[in-house]
């Protein structure tokens, strides 16, 4: 398994196991993420800190985000 797989899976878990996410999925070699939430649930802020803290806390970085609430 190369890391852009693992890695990408790990992230992906992470993410879709919090509460209100519907559904995350990761691009690890287009470095994008794209996570469907409850924002009653959830905040961006939260699901930034959980892909940062994910492995060592050092080695994913979000550089770019957009958010797009959808009624």
């Amino acid at each position: 398994m190369t890391c852009a797989v693992g890695c990408a899976k790990t992230i992906q878990e992470k993410l879709a196991s919090m509460d209100g996410v519907q559904s995350a999925t990761v691009d690890f070699d287009k470095k994008f993420a794209t996570v469907e939430f409850d924002a009653s649930k959830q905040t961006t802020e939260l699901l930034l800190k959980a892909v940062e803290e994910t492995g060592d806390g050092k080695t994913y970085m979000v550089s770019n985000m957009k958010s797009e609430a959808k009624n």
